[in-house]
């Protein structure tokens, strides 16, 4: 959630800034440690409407030109100051214009792009931890590296997904017509016939005459699931139903655990080998995760860490990763090679996912043409068999 927050600080001068937070308590602790103090906070966006923020892509290009000319020797605001106008997102160009003003006026590069509030926390994460430990350019270039494997993987998901949501959508187009269409025909030509119907044909079309005669209703329902499922995408309890129904899915919910454990590994490598401690590390990830789940196990893995338990005992106890995770952490702590073993277990559950994502796919087209095709001939035997009959019967 973003909040608005007008403060005083140490000098007395009255600011207005926005923060990324799980809650106001969380940002009121965040203006106090920093030396101010809270006049005013609220809420900057509501359940049903978020902060506009760059996308993947865009972010990708600029750090791409950004990066190549921080190598070259640039220094940071005159590299911003080259690319301030370049780039076709208007929403980018704005936001650097913004970034360059704070820069000039003596801001932080990391706290500048938190006031903009268009560029993603993680992204600022890594910009923080790159400018304590003095390693901007890595951090940009190790960023890149896990955005752009993160867009491979997601292509490869929804590449494979797309075949059976088109095969879910026929079966349900064709159902609709044929219940409201089709079957209300056939009803009105067997009731003028008077013809003997089978159970089967009597029940389907006293469906298909009800599906016809309430047409608004269905209307109503329609409207009533999609404000559901926005529901389900834009708040958290609706996130966390979402994710428990997700979960409860016996190959599904494997799938998504394994690669919630993927993205949390592999964030968590790039924070540390930035050279953000591993509390703050958690904290950001906590803060950034779209899973409900992780944020509240989260929470319990920050709490332990900061009383100072062990990064892998705080993850078993937690039962947040799987098994394999917490052990490799074990490893990599004992080894302080931590960022390294994070990533190894990251592209070993990079490849299970992507096995076990062809294999469901794989599987689900077969079973939904089986049942179209057993679904249609039913249908199909159910209407045409009386006509059959009748026929049998002039003759």
């Amino acid at each position: 959630m973003r909040f608005t927050v007008k403060l005083t600080t140490p000098n007395g001068d009255i600011l207005t800034r926005d923060f990324e937070a799980a809650s106001a308590d969380e940002v009121r602790s965040r203006v106090l440690s920093e030396g101010g103090f809270p006049i005013d906070i609220s809420r900057a966006s509501s359940a049903f409407r978020s902060t506009k923020q760059l996308k993947t892509e865009t972010l990708i290009l600029f750090n791409q030109e950004f990066l190549a000319l921080l190598r070259a020797g640039i220094p940071l605001l005159q590299s911003l100051e080259l690319l301030k106008g370049h780039g076709k997102d208007p929403l980018l160009r704005s936001s650097l214009d913004r970034v360059v003003e704070l820069v000039k006026e003596g801001m932080a590069f990391s706290e500048a792009l938190e006031q903009t509030g268009t560029f993603p926390a993680v992204y600022r994460a890594n910009v923080v931890a790159g400018e304590r430990s003095g390693t901007l350019t890595e951090v940009i270039f190790r960023w890149l590296s896990f955005q752009k494997f993160a867009q491979v993987s997601r292509r490869r998901i929804v590449e494979a997904l797309i075949y059976p949501t088109f095969l879910v959508l026929v079966l349900l187009i064709s159902l609709a017509v044929l219940f409201n269409v089709v079957l209300p025909k056939f009803g009105e030509l067997y009731s003028s016939g008077g013809a003997e119907m089978p159970t089967a044909t009597r029940i389907l079309l006293s469906m298909g005459t009800f599906m016809r005669s309430t047409l608004w209703l269905q209307g109503i329902l329609l409207a009533a699931f999609l404000v559901f499922v926005r529901w389900t995408v834009t708040t958290d309890a609706g996130r966390r139903l979402n994710e428990r129904i997700l979960l409860a899915l016996p190959r599904l919910g494997t799938l998504y655990r394994m690669y919630n454990s993927s993205v949390f590994s592999r964030t968590l490598s790039v924070l540390i080998a930035g050279g953000m401690p591993v509390l703050q590390s958690i904290e950001v990830i906590q803060r950034t995760t779209a899973s409900e789940r992780m944020k509240l196990r989260l929470n319990i893995v920050a709490e332990q860490v900061r009383a100072g338990s062990s990064l892998h005992l705080a993850l078993d106890q937690a039962k947040l990763l799987d098994p394999l995770a917490v052990e490799m952490c074990r490893v990599g702590e004992s080894a302080s090679a931590l960022p390294e073993m994070l990533n190894h277990v990251a592209d070993f559950f990079d490849q299970e996912v992507e096995k076990a994502t062809t294999a469901v796919t794989s599987l689900i087209g077969p079973v939904l043409i089986l049942f179209m095709g057993v679904t249609v001939l039913g249908l199909l035997l159910a209407v045409y068999v009386p006509l059959f009959n009748a026929g049998n019967a002039i003759r």
